[in-house]
């Protein structure tokens, strides 16, 4: 009971710490790079808005808080697509197994941005080349229970952006803590997310063929190089709840909420509710809330269902996010399987 006592202390120093420390700031909106770690992935947490950072979901939890990936039974494997903005896709795949006394998960996210037709000054309508613009985020974690009611867990990203003949690589880290009340299924947990050192691009296309002032007229031209400016990471800190709202039999609806307090832009306040029978079928719908003016994300719903095979489960999820700008709705699909 000490040591819980503890760790709960701990966790509040953090969020009354770090939160005023990442406080929101709209004239920073836009000056952050690798945006990509920001999609979010796994189909139950879109469905529900981001609001999950308090879930311990297993493997889908390693995207919104790695302390909820040490709930993980046995192994479990995730598979997700997203038809994301401007016919963007985003696919995404995690793993977790239980190592001794922990659960190790692995994920992969890609974003695939399409093909760009190369144009030169020279050829503005192209050259006939055809190149693929891919970012890629790979991700150890690992969690376990330091309690019976606590969990911890960390997440380590590396980061790969190639566009053309440039690109940029870096690590970014994820902490997390979940505490399980064991009342009413009150669940509360608090992330730090996308911490780490600078990036910056390099490669061939900061490479440049030229006479430098001074070299002898006669001599061939050198090739030097620029370099472009550092980029910070897309840092911000979560804290949230959820609560067994109501139960009639197998009938259960859980309420979740959270605060997002972003380095880069305006804070955000997430709310969801999610409908479960018997843990087989699930209804879920959520909102996030920014005082972002042209904050483009409107309310989430989603759909879910547990199929038993065997002694194993899959699970089949859809989620549909609505965007209220010119972009199409986003719609994601996933299949999760446990044994």
């Amino acid at each position: 009971m000490k040591r819980t006592i503890q760790v709960i202390a701990l966790l509040l120093a953090v969020a009354i710490l770090v939160a005023p420390a990442q406080a929101g700031n709209s004239r920073r909106i836009g000056t952050a790079g690798a945006q990509e770690l920001r999609i979010p992935v796994g189909t139950r947490g879109l469905a529900l808005g981001g609001a999950t950072v308090a879930s311990n979901h297993g493997v889908e939890s390693i995207y919104y808080n790695p302390a909820g990936l040490g709930a993980a039974r046995g192994t479990e494997v995730l598979f997700s697509n997203t038809n994301y903005l401007a016919d963007m896709k985003v696919r995404y795949f995690a793993l977790a197994a239980r190592q001794g006394g922990g659960v190790l998960g692995i994920n992969a996210k890609i974003l695939d941005v399409g093909d760009l037709y190369v144009t030169t000054v020279n050829a503005p309508e192209g050259t006939g080349e055809v190149k693929g613009i891919t970012f890629a985020t790979l991700g150890l974690s690992y969690a376990r229970y330091v309690t019976d009611e606590i969990s911890f867990g960390m997440t380590g990203n590396y980061v790969s952006e190639s566009v053309l003949s440039a690109t940029a690589r870096g690590l970014a880290f994820d902490l997390g803590l979940h505490y399980d009340s064991r009342w009413q299924g009150m669940k509360f947990g608090i992330a730090m997310k996308n911490f780490g050192p600078n990036m910056r691009f390099s490669g061939s296309d900061f490479e440049y063929s030229l006479r430098v002032p001074g070299d002898d007229p006669q001599a061939s031209n050198r090739t030097v190089s620029t370099l472009s400016s550092d980029f910070e990471l897309p840092s911000y800190f979560q804290m949230g709840g959820e609560i067994r709202a109501w139960q009639q039999g197998d009938n259960i609806v859980t309420a979740y909420g959270g605060f997002q307090s972003n380095n880069f832009s305006d804070d955000e306040g997430r709310g969801a509710v999610e409908y479960s029978y018997r843990d087989i079928f699930m209804l879920r719908g959520g909102y996030a809330y920014s005082g972002q003016s042209d904050y483009m994300y409107g309310p989430t719903f989603g759909v879910g269902v547990n199929i038993p095979v065997s002694g194993s489960w899959i699970t089949v999820d859809y989620a549909f996010q609505s965007i209220d700008t010119w972009f199409d709705d986003l719609h994601t699909f996933s299949a999760k399987f446990s044994f």
